[in-house]
């Protein structure tokens, strides 16, 4: 959490609130998905609720299923993309919920799972090392950020 902090501060310092704090960047930011959409052709259709969905529900149960499946199956990079993409589908494409296990099931059956594949990384998706292993992952991750973001700072004042 001490990292965490430490982000946090870096992009208060330098001035940067997220979209969902800022109505004309939200404005803007759903303005580029619906362009980017239309330029690349992926059809797009945000949550009805945004907040909702990003705040008050979030990912956590999707990411720790996708983790799980990452685990059960070390060969099964296949698998881990196209449960990601089913889970992305339900949210970006058809306003679906990614949070219940109901949900997951039917996200990983799309994928190709069978059915007690998918009990069984259900099972796994709440088990300590699963939720351990993703902690470090995003850790992992906030520190590539803060790197980048550090170093980024540097080159620009030179």
């Amino acid at each position: 959490w001490l990292i965490r902090s430490y982000i946090i501060k870096f992009l208060l310092f330098l001035g940067n609130r997220p979209p969902g704090m800022v109505p004309n960047k939200f404005n803007y930011m759903t303005t580029d998905l619906k362009r980017l959409s239309k330029y690349f052709g992926v059809h797009l259709s945000p949550p009805s609720n945004v907040f909702e969905a990003m705040f008050e529900k979030g990912t956590l149960n999707a990411m720790r299923f996708v983790t799980a499946v990452a685990e059960k199956k070390k060969e099964g990079d296949v698998l881990v993309e196209g449960v990601s993409r089913e889970l992305w589908k339900r949210i970006w494409r058809t306003d679906q919920d990614i949070t219940q296990p109901v949900s997951l099931t039917e996200a990983g059956l799309k994928a190709g799972l069978s059915p007690n594949e998918v009990e069984e990384i259900l099972t796994l998706s709440n088990s300590q090392p699963i939720k351990d292993k993703l902690k470090i992952s995003a850790l992992c991750l906030r520190l590539c950020t803060l790197c980048l973001c550090y170093l980024n700072v540097i080159v620009v004042e030179m």
